[in-house]
C-alpha cells in the first residue's frame, strides 16, 4: 500500500450519472469497483432532458420529439435505466449501497445539482445526446474528480485502483486531479507515473519525483515510450503494459469546449481506453 492512513475508515460520495441504460451497467460496476475498500455510497442517478421540466426554444423541443419516437418518451428511458439498477443491486450483493434518483429536466442544470459534494462522479463515454450533454457539464462544470468507465461491460467489471498509471505533466489541471484521487492513490498497491519527452524542454521526472514526496506517495516515475501515434495512444499502450487496471490524467484546459473535449491528449484516451481513466479539469 501506498501513503498513509486506512481507507477503509474513510466515507466516500460516490455518483454514478446514468443518463442511457447502454452504458448504466458498466457505470455501475466501475463505480462499484472504485467504492470498494470505502465506507461509500453510490447515488445512481439518471439524468435526462425533459422539455417539460426544463426552459427550451422550439428547435430544441423538436429534436426532443423525434428523439422520443426513437427513444421513447423521458420516462421510458428512465425506467431502462432504473431496470439496470435493479437488476446490478440484485446480482452484486457485495457492492456498496446503491441509492437511486431520477432527476429529468435540464441535463447540465441537474448534472450541477446531483454532482454537488461527490467526492467522485463516474460516468461513461457517451451514446446518446443526454449522455453526450451529462458527459460535457460533469468533466467540463462541476469541477470534480471524474472517472470515466469504459463502455465495456468486463473490462469495467475488473478491479478498479490497485495500479494506477498517472500521465504525468506539471501544471494545476493533473495536480489538482492527483489531488482530488488522494483516496484512491493511498489505496493504490502501486502508482507509476509516466512523462513524454518534449523537445527542447527539461525533463518531467524531477517535477514528479517532488510532487510526489509533498503529497507521501511512493511513486515508480518513468519516461513514457513514445511511438509515431500520439502521447495519448502511447500513454494506453504502456499503461496495458505495465499491468495498470486504471490511468489518471489532466482534462484538457483548450479554450472551447469543443476542443477541451475532442482535442489532443484527452481526446485520444477517451477515444481508446479500455481501462478507468481518472480526470479532472481544475477551477
Amino acid at each position: 500500500m501506498t501513503g498513509a492512513g486506512s481507507s477503509a475508515e474513510e466515507a466516500l460520495r460516490i455518483c454514478a450519472l446514468l443518463p442511457e441504460a447502454e452504458t448504466a451497467l458498466s457505470t455501475l460496476q466501475c463505480a462499484a469497483a472504485a467504492g470498494r475498500g470505502f465506507a461509500s455510497e453510490i447515488c445512481a442517478v439518471h439524468v435526462g432532458f425533459d422539455a417539460r421540466r426544463a426552459v427550451a426554444d422550439a428547435e430544441e423541443v423538436e429534436v426532443q420529439q423525434l428523439r422520443d419516437l426513437y427513444e421513447g418518451p423521458p420516462e421510458a428511458r428512465a425506467a431502462r435505466v432504473k431496470a439496470v439498477v435493479d437488476s446490478f443491486s440484485a446480482s452484486t450483493p457485495a457492492a456498496p449501497a446503491i441509492r437511486w434518483h431520477d432527476d429529468p429536466g435540464d441535463v447540465a442544470a441537474m448534472v450541477a445539482l446531483e454532482t454537488y459534494g461527490a467526492d467522485l462522479i463516474v460516468i461513461s463515454r457517451p451514446i446518446h445526446l443526454d449522455a453526450a450533454d451529462a458527459f460535457h457539464s460533469a468533466l467540463f462544470g462541476a469541477h470534480r474528480l471524474v472517472l470515466v468507465a469504459p463502455r465495456d461491460v468486463s473490462a469495467a467489471e475488473a478491479t478498479t485502483g490497485r495500479h494506477i498509471a498517472i500521465g504525468w505533466k506539471p501544471g494545476g489541471s493533473v495536480e489538482a486531479t492527483i489531488e482530488a484521487a488522494l483516496p484512491w492513490l493511498k489505496r493504490a498497491g502501486k502508482i507509476t507515473a509516466l512523462w513524454a519527452r518534449k523537445a527542447g524542454v527539461a525533463p518531467y521526472d524531477s517535477s514528479a519525483r517532488a510532487f510526489f514526496e509533498r503529497l507521501g506517495l511512493d511513486v515508480e516515475i518513468a519516461p513514457l515510450p513514445r511511438s509515431d501515434g500520439s502521447v495519448g495512444h502511447d500513454l494506453l499502450v504502456e499503461a496495458a503494459v505495465r499491468g495498470a487496471d486504471s490511468l489518471l490524467i489532466g482534462a484538457s484546459t483548450h479554450g472551447g469546449w469543443w476542443e477541451a473535449i475532442f482535442g489532443g491528449v484527452t481526446r485520444d484516451i477517451l477515444a481508446e481506453a479500455q481501462i478507468p481513466v481518472f480526470l479532472m479539469r481544475a477551477p
